[in-house]
């Protein structure tokens, strides 16, 4: 049976209730298990908190497909396969944990997705003032390569890709992008501090602003496929590297 620690009083009790119980269920299915949570009076003391706010939180998790509530067997947490992994919260919540395997490759694979056709699409689309906010972005990442604070790293590269999106002038990709931005900018700070990794998606971040300056969608394309390889790369070298830890 789950344990969990008594939560805090902060100003919003419910949403920290709803975040304390999903990072224990993605720590549990990390390690291939399953809560199996306390039953309601006991899981109120163990937290600390109202059964009206727990059932809140709950209710919250469950439409979210990370827990189930059955009257008679209780409450469990569900397999990942059925969670709502794209719920903004699910991906907010996965970014606060030491991303594994799984999730900085699913990263990826959505920014494969994402990022191409969005860069084609800014080629055809950006404004002027959006080219010149693209280079602006790419400016401070340069100004910046020998930065030691990876997250500020994160950050600007952050930037640079969102002035990309925002230049195609699609609002699902907007909206795409939005939604894996903080997995992605955490993602990018374990990636931001391989030397080699940066200097390789400088070059690709130059190659994919030039494409854009010189209305060239097929080159733009080319050029954040080649940025986002490169991040798959960076991401199986950080796993090799925790593996061995």
């Amino acid at each position: 049976m789950a344990t969990f620690n008594r939560v805090q009083a902060p100003e919003n009790l419910h949403g920290c209730v709803t975040r304390t119980v999903a990072l224990r269920v993605m720590e549990a299915e990390r390690a291939g298990e399953r809560v199996v949570f306390p039953n309601e009076a006991g899981l109120c003391q163990q937290l600390g908190v109202s059964r009206s706010i727990l059932r809140e939180s709950l209710k919250v998790l469950a439409d979210k497909g990370m827990v189930e509530i059955r009257s008679r067997s209780g409450m469990r947490s569900k397999p990942r396969g059925e969670w709502n992994l794209l719920d903004p919260d699910i991906l907010t919540w996965q970014a606060k944990l030491n991303p594994d395997a799984r999730f900085l490759r699913d990263l990826c694979e959505v920014r494969l997705a994402i990022e191409p056709t969005a860069s084609g699409f800014a080629a055809l689309r950006a404004t002027p003032e959006e080219v010149v906010a693209i280079k602006e972005c790419l400016e401070q990442r340069e100004a910046s390569v020998h930065a030691a604070d990876a997250e500020e790293a994160a950050n600007l590269d952050l930037q640079f890709h969102t002035a990309v999106v925002t230049a195609s002038h699609n609002a699902l990709f907007q909206r795409l992008s939005a939604s894996i931005r903080e997995p992605f900018r955490t993602a990018l700070s374990y990636t931001a501090r391989l030397p080699a990794s940066v200097a390789l998606e400088l070059e690709g971040h130059r190659a994919l602003f030039a494409a854009i300056r010189g209305r060239d969608p097929l080159a733009a394309r080319a050029a954040s496929e080649q940025i986002v390889g490169l991040a798959m790369l960076a991401v199986e070298q950080v796993i090799r590297s925790q593996e061995k830890k």
